[in-house]
Parts: structure tokens; C-alpha cells; sequence
């Protein structure tokens, strides 16, 4: 019985080896698997690394784009009050002489009247009486519209 215990006592050895070298191999396929597939995860990382470096940069220039263009309209802005803020200043000149224009032309009307009078034969006399000018307006507007 010796001889068969000892044949069993040499197998396991060899059994043995051949599990370990099996777990072994199983083992280092395994773990080259896990290097493929984070190595694969990796150069997925890299390549959206790149594509978000891209957007980040797009967005930068659209940024300053806008950046740019706020700045622009800022100036525009202020020319354009600059430029209200002088054409409401001539308005209000223009209101102003305007306003002087009505009331030379409002003294000029009640002078028509006079002048039309004159035209239809009134002399010094009626003209004094009835536009309540002096002596020295009166002859003046008939001598300047009067009928040679």
C-alpha cells in the first residue's frame, strides 16, 4: 500500500501545478483584459478630453464675441444719446424761434389789417381812430402802402 500512497502523494504535485498554473493563467488573462478595456477607456477619455477642450474654446471666442459687441452697442448707445441730447437742444431752439416768428408775425397780422385798410383809401385819421396807432405810425404805413 506503500506504493500506491506514494503514487497519489507524487500526482498531487503535479495536480496541483496544473490548477495553480491554470488560476495563474486565468488570472493574467483576466487581468490583461482589465488593461485592454481601461487602456480602451482611455483613449475614450482622451478623445472627449479634446472635443470638450473645443467646445470650451468655441465658447470662449462666442464669449468674447459678445463681449466685443456689448461693447460695441455700449458706444453706439452713447453716441446716440449724445446725438438726442443735441437735436433736443435745437428743437428747443427751433421751438424758441418759432415762437418768436408767431409773435413777430402776430404783430405783422394786425398790421395787414391796417395795410389793407390803407389800400382801400383809409387816411391818418381813420387809422388812428380804429388801430389806435400814433400819428407818426400811421403816416408811416401810408406812406410805405399807400397808392402813389
Amino acid at each position: 500500500m506503500n506504493q500506491p500512497l506514494a503514487n497519489t502523494l507524487t500526482n498531487v504535485p503535479d495536480e496541483f501545478m496544473f490548477i495553480s498554473f491554470s488560476i495563474i493563467a486565468l488570472v493574467f488573462f483576466v487581468l490583461l483584459l482589465a488593461v485592454l478595456w481601461l487602456s480602451r477607456l482611455v483613449f475614450q477619455l482622451k478623445r472627449e478630453c479634446v472635443t470638450l477642450t473645443t467646445i470650451v474654446n468655441n465658447n470662449k471666442n462666442d464669449i468674447y464675441g459678445l463681449c466685443s459687441a456689448a461693447l460695441t452697442v455700449n458706444e453706439n448707445a452713447a453716441t446716440t444719446n449724445e446725438q438726442l441730447h443735441n437735436l433736443k437742444q435745437q428743437l428747443i431752439h427751433v421751438v424758441e424761434k418759432m415762437h418768436e416768428f408767431e409773435q413777430s408775425d402776430f404783430i405783422n397780422s394786425a398790421y395787414n389789417v391796417d395795410i389793407r385798410k390803407i389800400r382801400d383809401g383809409a387816411n391818418v385819421e381813420e387809422l388812428m381812430k380804429q388801430s389806435e396807432l400814433s400819428y407818426d405810425e400811421a403816416a408811416l404805413l401810408i406812406r410805405l402802402h399807400g397808392k402813389a
